[in-house]
């Protein structure tokens, strides 16, 4: 049976990035990782602090995750131990391909 490549993408509070990072690096499965910060949008003002409800977004991190399908709930599980005020949201999507150029 073939193992098929994942795409992990998780958004979470900024205050969380030290403990993500230590996670993410504890897991032997996850060979590397990005990290990005964003700006999230959403209609459901009443999750932002008074700042951001004034710049109508939240600041939060973007990860993304290459890992194999074997590996998401053991990724998955790690992560359920951040602690932040809103609950990290996360996506797993198929890969076509991957790969370096």
């Amino acid at each position: 049976m073939q193992d098929n490549r994942l795409l992990l993408t998780l958004y979470l509070d900024k205050q969380l990035e030290a403990d993500l990072v230590d996670s993410l690096i504890g897991l032997d499965c996850v060979s590397g990782f990005t990290l990005s910060p964003v700006f999230g949008f959403s209609r459901e003002h009443v999750q932002l602090d008074r700042d951001e409800q004034v710049a109508g977004s939240r600041k939060q991190l973007k990860v993304e995750v290459i890992h194999s399908s074997a590996d998401t709930d053991r990724i998955l599980c790690a992560l359920s131990a951040l602690n932040g005020y809103h609950a990290p949201r996360y996506i797993v999507t198929a890969l076509l391909d991957e790969g370096h150029l």
